[in-house]
C-alpha cells in the first residue's frame, strides 16, 4: 500500500472532510472513511472528523453505517 506524505495528502483529507456525510452513510463510503481516520496525524484534520461527528450525530445514529463511522471517529481521537 502507498503512503502519502503528510504534507502531501490535505486535499484527500479536505475531499472526504467535504463529502462526508454521504460516505459515513454508505456501506463502501464508511469503508473509506474509516481507512482514511486511521491514517491521519495531524490533529488539524482530526478536529475536524470530529467536529463533523459532533455535529451530525443525530443523523448519523439513526444510519447502521453512520453509527460506525462516530465509533470510529471516538476511537481515533482518544487514541
Amino acid at each position: 500500500m502507498k503512503i502519502f506524505p503528510d504534507d502531501k495528502i490535505g486535499f484527500i483529507y479536505e475531499d472526504i472532510i467535504e463529502n462526508f456525510m454521504i460516505l459515513a452513510n454508505h456501506m463502501k463510503g464508511l469503508c473509506v472513511v474509516k481507512k482514511t481516520l486511521s491514517q491521519v496525524k495531524k490533529k488539524e484534520y482530526l478536529e475536524k472528523f470530529k467536529n463533523l461527528i459532533c455535529n451530525n450525530t443525530m443523523a448519523l445514529v439513526h444510519n447502521p453505517y453512520g453509527n460506525y463511522a462516530i465509533q470510529t471517529v471516538l476511537e481515533v481521537i482518544n487514541k
